[in-house]
């Protein structure tokens, strides 16, 4: 059955694995996409979207190209994406430890958290833990770049940092943290592994590690590079010993039992080799593309295996020998195609036809395995929709006299399973009663402060910490705030997750502790003499806005301080400069004429009505002799005034 997807939207080339599995305990995988919800078997391949969670007493290590991730037990890990750009992945709860072997394994690497995102600055092994409280990131060795919706931070190696938020991101440092979490990782890593292998395929094929302790290497001079895999039996052929599972977008996809069974499955080729069956990965490239299975089926659309086991149908398929074209069952563009089967075909010379005619190309195609009865193998259909072990459901070779002589088909002649499938006990469990991690995200709460070891100082608030030079700020000290840095807009991805926790103090707040502990050079006084918001003035700082040229104090100001700043000074000073404008020489000339002047003296006024006061002329006269009174001069005065007339 042919997947319907966009001729442009090709699906990635590269996966994830689950490549080990404690044997206690289980670990459930959860798919948004298509609603399943089961225990993860081993190999499973892992892409966008899937939703891990460990239980109990289990752990996991995921490998995705050479990039390594470890789970402990009751942890919750959200694969976000994984393709050719980028591989970044949420943890919501738990523990994680994660390896990167390589700088380029580091350099698309991301790892998400509650507080904000974590970037590998150079090689490393990185350890995470989440919660609702809060998050911490520890760095063994490399470094760490921590970036939050109000604050970045660099980690260093032997450090441990200690996120919450309390309405703004704050953070502890501390030393790495070693448990019995990190001595599991670590004893995972001091295995003896053999990197011969490198010479062959390249790290960043997922699940190649693996195969030095599994098998040998030979080199043949029509194939190359040849893998042949150590202790199977006799009867042993390719693609027999698992079960098929429906990952979109891919469609069926194979699920190998064994503990290396998943680069072999996935990339390559198989050939017979000596009387055993051998692996042949053909020219070592970068990043060789993924694949679900490569295989090709047998039977014809519409028609299907016409050879039944009582009344069930049949499915058949076989392994795709060396130089052979691998035609992908689902809709891939012609890049695409070149790229699946570069490391085997490097010219195609029919891709047109591949991609638009997929059923005629392979019905025309010769291909060495067909015929041989240990290559091919047949299954009831039930068994792959039911995802059931096909090793003790596959038929014996004298029964696949009738499918051989099937046409080859490009697609597995199988439907999709329903959105709620079968539960097998094999392979299923219950659904986990975990909600998803999507919508746990949304309705996270503001956290409170996480306990840790007694003897760390709180350092707050973590916003002022550079992003560019790397520098920490020592224990104990408290970084001035840096009001300046702008909304966290070159993150939409987390701002979208997280809109509801992007709100930071207030900047007015900020300013007023830095006007307190840091005041401009150039104008010591003024932001003492300045008052806050909703305080009273102090009564000192009156007389200093009484000091000559106020207005080379203004300017001085608005020099110095930020722009953001400036409505607030330019507010406080209108406050208190009217007082020196009045005191100007301009502005007495013009507020106070001086015909004004004589109503503030009032001597005139006054000595008018003191003449017709006979009681005060003695005493403007005091010392004088008294006046003559007498008949004589009263005539004299009469006759004096007569003569004036």
């Amino acid at each position: 059955m042919f997947v319907a997807v966009s001729a442009h939207a090709d699906p990635a080339g590269r996966v994830g694995r689950i490549a080990w599995l404690s044997d206690s305990g289980a670990v459930n995988l959860y798919n948004p996409n298509t609603g399943e919800s089961f225990s993860a078997p081993l190999n499973q391949p892992l892409t966008s979207g899937d939703v891990l969670t460990t239980e109990t007493d289990s752990r996991a290590e995921i490998q995705i190209g050479s990039k390594t991730i470890r789970l402990d037990s009751n942890s919750v890990l959200e694969l976000d994406r994984i393709d050719d750009e980028q591989v970044r992945v949420y943890l919501n709860d738990g523990r994680a430890i994660v390896k990167l072997p390589s700088r380029e394994a580091a350099r698309d690497f991301a790892i998400e958290t509650r507080s904000g995102r974590f970037d590998a600055r150079d090689t490393g092994i990185y350890r995470l833990d989440a919660d609702r409280n809060g998050s911490s990131a520890t760095v063994y060795y490399g470094g760490l770049h921590f970036e939050g919706d109000d604050s970045v931070l660099d980690i260093r190696a032997g450090e441990s940092a200690q996120f919450w938020n309390d309405g703004q991101t704050r953070y502890r440092l501390s030393s790495a943290i070693n448990d019995d979490f990190t001595q599991w990782s670590a004893g995972r890593d001091r295995r003896p592994v053999s990197n011969t292998y490198s010479r062959y395929v390249s790290p960043e094929m997922t699940g190649a590690e693996d195969l030095d302790a599994y098998g040998n290497w030979s080199e043949n001079p029509e194939y190359g590079a040849v893998w042949v895999p150590r202790s199977v039996t006799a009867d042993w052929a390719p693609y027999r010993t698992g079960h098929w599972a429906w990952i979109a977008p891919w469609g069926w996809s194979w699920v190998g039992n064994e503990p290396w069974g998943f680069a072999p499955f996935h990339y390559g080729r198989w050939v017979r080799y000596h009387g055993a069956w051998g692996w042949v990965p053909g020219t070592r490239i970068a990043r060789p593309v993924y694949a679900p299975a490569m295989v090709a089926w047998v039977g014809a659309p519409g028609v299907g295996v016409s050879i039944a086991i009582g009344a069930q149908p049949t499915v058949g398929w076989f392994p795709l020998a060396p130089h052979e074209v691998y035609v992908p069952a689902y809709r891939s563009s012609v890049n695409y195609v070149r790229n699946v089967n570069i490391t085997h075909v490097t010219n195609i010379t029919n891709i047109t036809n591949i991609v638009s005619h997929p059923q005629d190309v392979v019905q025309h195609t010769y291909y060495a395995h067909r015929d041989l009865p240990q290559a091919v193998t047949v299954v009831p259909v039930d068994v792959v929709t039911h995802h059931r072990p096909v090793e003790s459901s596959g038929q014996s070779p004298r029964d696949l006299h009738g499918p051989r002589n099937q046409p080859v088909a490009a697609a597995a002649l199988v439907s999709m399973p329903p959105p709620a499938p079968q539960v097998d006990a094999h392979v299923r469990q219950e659904p986990t009663n975990r909600p998803p991690v999507r919508q746990e995200r949304e309705r996270q709460e503001s956290p409170t402060a996480t306990p840790v070891a007694p003897g760390n100082r709180e350092i707050a608030p973590s916003a002022p910490v550079p992003a560019v030079s790397g520098v920490v700020p020592q224990r104990g000290e408290r970084p001035v705030p840096n009001v300046a840095r702008p909304a966290p807009q070159t993150r939409p991805e987390l701002i979208d997750r997280r809109a509801h926790d992007t709100a930071t103090p207030a900047p007015v707040q900020v300013e007023k502790r830095e006007l307190v502990q840091s005041p401009p050079a150039s104008v010591p006084q003024a932001p003492a003499a300045t008052p806050q918001r909703n305080e009273r003035r102090s009564p000192e700082a009156m007389p200093r806005r009484e000091a000559p040229e106020p207005r080379q104090q203004e300017s001085a100001i608005r020099r110095d301080e930020p722009v953001a700043r400036l409505p607030q000074h330019q507010t406080r000073i209108e406050q208190v400069v009217p007082q020196p404008r009045q005191a100007a020489p301009a502005r007495a000339e013009i507020q106070a004429p001086v015909a004004r002047e004589p109503r503030r003296e009032a001597p005139r006024e006054v000595s008018r009505p003191a003449e017709p006061r006979p009681e005060v002329k003695p005493q403007r006269q005091e010392g004088r002799p008294p006046p003559d009174n007498s008949e004589e001069e009263k005539r004299r005065r009469r006759q004096e005034g007569s003569g004036n007339h």
